[in-house]
């Protein structure tokens, strides 16, 4: 690819749930006339990405997944390679979404994922979208992995959860919002709270490397409040990042 062959790149952090602030994010910056030229998405901001890039509407978007937690979405199963399964996710993007490949979507989308058997991340441009996405999504022993090209993939927030670095040379500018901001908390009541708390702590420095290299970091306030895994505060987390970046910007 052109060294700066678009003038904006967008990227979106994973943060479970609360990426319904993704869409508030890019309603703030649809209403401002500005809108990316490609997207960086992982996980949460992975999902997030594949709507947009696809060209539906922010507010199209909350209306298919505002009730969608991630114990509607999922099926629980023998735990052999992990608790869950995203096959409502998987099912809501194949019908909302009339594109099947990443390479065919009007928006260019960069996917992070991790791959297990390399140890590495891997930035992906093509294969079957619902598939990248859920190999994106899919948190490890909470969620399967997914197969994919012999390989074994997870969540790519594990090693990337805020992918500037595949677009940064890419784009004039790049926007890059995070929805898991490290503050202090209580919230270590069960043992997902712990193994999400974990994870975060563990990326947040990579995290913060990354976010200092947009042009513009956008980290709504009160984000880190919301519980990853339940949507009942959707639309309180589109509406706080709605007017931050309205704000903002």
């Amino acid at each position: 690819m052109e060294h700066e062959k678009y003038n904006l790149g967008l990227v979106l952090g994973g943060g479970g749930a609360r990426g319904f602030a993704h869409m508030g994010v890019a309603k703030a910056l649809y209403e401002k006339g500005i809108r990316p030229d490609i997207i960086s998405g992982v996980s949460a901001g992975a999902i997030a990405g594949a709507f947009l890039a696809s060209g539906l509407d922010p507010e199209e978007v909350m209306k298919l997944l505002k009730d969608q937690d991630i114990m509607k979405i999922s099926r629980i199963h023998l735990p052999k390679d992990g608790l869950l399964k995203l096959d409502g996710l998987k099912k809501q993007m194949e019908e909302h979404i009339p594109y099947k490949r990443l390479e065919d979507l009007p928006t260019p989308l960069v996917i992070a994922v991790c791959n297990l058997n390399t140890a590495r991340v891997e930035y992906l441009t093509k294969g079957n979208l619902s598939e990248v996405i859920l190999a994106s999504s899919s948190i490890p022993i909470l969620f399967s992995p997914v197969r994919m090209n012999n390989s074994v993939y997870v969540d790519g927030g594990m090693l990337d959860n805020l992918p500037v670095k595949p677009i940064r040379k890419l784009c004039k500018k790049v926007y890059a919002v995070n929805i898991t901001p490290i503050h202090e908390t209580d919230k270590l009541d069960n043992l997902i709270h712990i193994a999400v708390r974990t994870f975060h702590v563990s990326v947040d420095k990579w995290t913060q490397h990354w976010g200092k290299k947009a042009d513009l970091l956008i980290e709504p306030p009160g984000v880190e409040q919301y519980d990853i895994l339940r949507s009942r505060h959707a639309e309180e987390l589109f509406e706080i990042a709605y007017n931050y970046t309205k704000n903002l910007i």
